[in-house]
């Protein structure tokens, strides 16, 4: 990301043709969120945005995308 962005903005934002936003923080299998990350999750969830921490391809599938 560039020193410009956002602190804590997830690594994939997906705009779906509903107009709603999906967002996607991947992670290893061990890995954890910083607390710049889970802050932006807490204000996705209120705006009802979704948001999601994944860590395979099969995370993705099973959230639907």
């Amino acid at each position: 990301m560039s020193k410009w962005s956002i602190k804590g903005l997830p690594d994939i934002q997906v705009l779906t043709d509903g107009g709603y936003a999906v967002f996607l923080e991947v992670k290893r299998p061990s890995g954890k969120q910083s607390p710049e990350q889970k802050e932006f999750e807490e204000r996705c969830k209120k705006i009802g945005a979704e948001y999601y921490v994944v860590r395979s391809i099969d995370d993705c599938q099973e959230i639907g995308l």
